[in-house]
């Protein structure tokens, strides 16, 4: 993977086909910028014809599949070409879904609610657009810094949704591997993920915005993909 710079923000470029760039931490945050300032850089730097993000609420809406009201959706779904998205996480999981042959294209913002309420079967089994065939997961918070407590194993067990095998106990303290949980419902489908590996948002303090380790810090990482 290349680091790309531009006057001086730093992007991770993970992929070319589909185009995955991931926002940097540094002296300049992608994050900080206006909006309007985010589309009029990715049109002038990477040639995108336009460039959108969302208001996300860990909620299940999918732009493509579903509406919404002020632009709040978790995701989307899209086959327009040279078209870019982006998904903003601090620890959530950044999930992108191609299928490189019909050109359809995919992200979810990936956090535990987002998990327990389905977001990964109800884009996938609603995709007006095909199959997706393949799966990039983005950096966030790993499983060795993700502490959770009974409640949360409960809200998924009020879903009919078992955690148990994505659960590990250490000294009295409950944590849970969210990369894996995302793996399981990825393979149900038969998508095949393209990384082995996904940095932890919260250990790569030099690179990467995190929720908990930065105690609210509202600067985000921001994943996004065009064909």
């Amino acid at each position: 993977m290349n680091v790309i710079e531009i006057n001086g923000f730093n992007f991770l470029e993970v992929s070319q086909s589909p185009n995955i760039i991931i926002s940097l931490k540094g002296d300049k945050n992608f994050s900080e910028l206006e909006p309007h300032a985010r589309e009029k850089f990715m049109k002038k730097y990477f040639r995108v014809d336009s460039f959108e993000d969302f208001n996300q609420e860990h909620g299940t809406n999918i732009k493509g599949i579903s509406g919404s009201e002020d632009n709040a959706f978790d995701g989307y779904i899209s086959s327009n070409a040279n078209c870019a998205y982006a998904i903003k996480t601090a620890d959530c999981i950044p999930l992108i879904l191609w299928d490189e042959e019909k050109q359809v294209l995919a992200g979810l913002h990936c956090g535990w609610k987002g998990l327990k309420r389905g977001i990964i079967p109800k884009t996938i089994e609603n995709n007006p657009f095909g199959s997706l065939t393949h799966a990039y997961i983005g950096p966030h918070i790993c499983k060795a810094h993700f502490e959770v407590k009974e409640d949360f194993i409960e809200a998924f067990a009020q879903e009919n949704k078992d955690i148990s095998e994505f659960i590990e106990e250490q000294e009295g303290k409950i944590y849970m591997n969210l990369r894996q949980y995302t793996v399981r419902e990825l393979h149900q489908y038969g998508i095949e993920i393209s990384n082995n590996f996904s940095p932890c948002s919260y250990t790569e303090i030099d690179h990467f915005f995190s929720w908990r380790r930065d105690n609210a810090n509202p600067l985000r990482n921001l994943t996004i993909a065009w064909f």
